[in-house]
């Protein structure tokens, strides 16, 4: 079993930054202490996006999996279960710092231990295949009650078929980061308009797999990747490239403000999944 302190080391490098606990925050200390010159800001599950929009945009990460992306996009491609040329592990973090509260930041009830299960049926959820991360272990976010309502989510006590009005199930590995970032990231039209501007995400987890942050552990020595388990408001979707990829479109020009709103009602990270590499 992986532990919770290995997932605070994922959500670091998801938002390639330092993330600490609530209880271990000093701030009297961060002024000089190498932190950018700031305290650490809280990260709350409503400016959990956002603020992965917001990380570094020099993480190398990030500007191989936009290649990746682009590639895939423009000629139709899907390159399932390899990794970019460029394939970069997260190793340093950018002087960012956050800290969560343990309590309101995750909802251990709905944990979920997917390592060693393998589906023999099909899922759906929203409408839409739901193809289950296995081999993966989630860490629940606490999100029920904390947006208008939970339908969204569907029923706590699930089959392998949706329920009227919840969202379907999408997945990204990755935060807004050089060339526009990635999954996550904003896009600039490419030719012929192959793809835009927006949220991008992917309902297959085997597609989301080499775009996952990869990290070495320094609890454990272990190396592990991390992943981002949405929902997706299919509203706001387009469906590209066969359906692998998905699009919330935000245009050129969009205020910060609305954007935050329009990411906010298009797309929810309810788990946080981890696995050993």
């Amino acid at each position: 079993m992986i532990g919770r302190d290995v997932a605070l080391e994922a959500l670091g490098a998801l938002l390639n930054a330092n993330v600490t606990t609530h209880q271990n925050v000093q701030p009297a200390a961060y002024p000089r202490s190498g932190y950018g010159g700031a305290a650490p800001q809280q990260l709350f599950i409503k400016n959990f996006i956002t603020t992965i929009l917001d990380a570094d945009d020099s993480c190398e990460v990030s500007k191989s999996n936009f290649v990746r992306l682009r590639r895939s996009l423009q000629d139709g491609a899907q390159v399932v279960g390899t990794a970019p040329a460029n394939y970069v592990e997260i190793t340093t973090v950018t002087g960012r710092s956050h800290f969560i509260d343990e309590n309101e930041f995750y909802d251990p009830q709905f944990d979920y231990d997917f390592t060693n299960l393998r589906d023999t049926e099909t899922y759906y959820r929203g409408g839409e295949v739901y193809e289950r991360p296995c081999g993966w272990q989630r860490f629940a976010l606490r999100v029920l009650d904390n947006y208008d309502g939970n339908t969204w989510l569907g029923t706590r006590y699930r089959s392998t078929q949706s329920v009227p009005g919840e969202w379907p199930v999408s997945y990204h590995g990755t935060s807004k980061a050089g060339a526009e970032g990635i999954i996550e990231g904003f896009y600039k039209p490419g030719p012929g308009q192959a793809y835009g501007r927006g949220v991008y995400s992917t309902p297959f987890i085997a597609e989301a797999i080499p775009y996952a942050k990869t990290f070495t552990s320094q609890k454990t020595g272990k190396k592990y990747q991390v992943i981002l388990q949405n929902r997706i408001n299919p509203r706001y979707r387009e469906k590209h490239n066969n359906g692998n990829y998905w699009l919330v479109p935000i245009a050129q020009g969009t205020s910060a403000t609305e954007e935050q709103k329009m990411v906010e009602r298009a797309i929810r990270p309810y788990g946080l999944l981890v696995r050993e590499v």
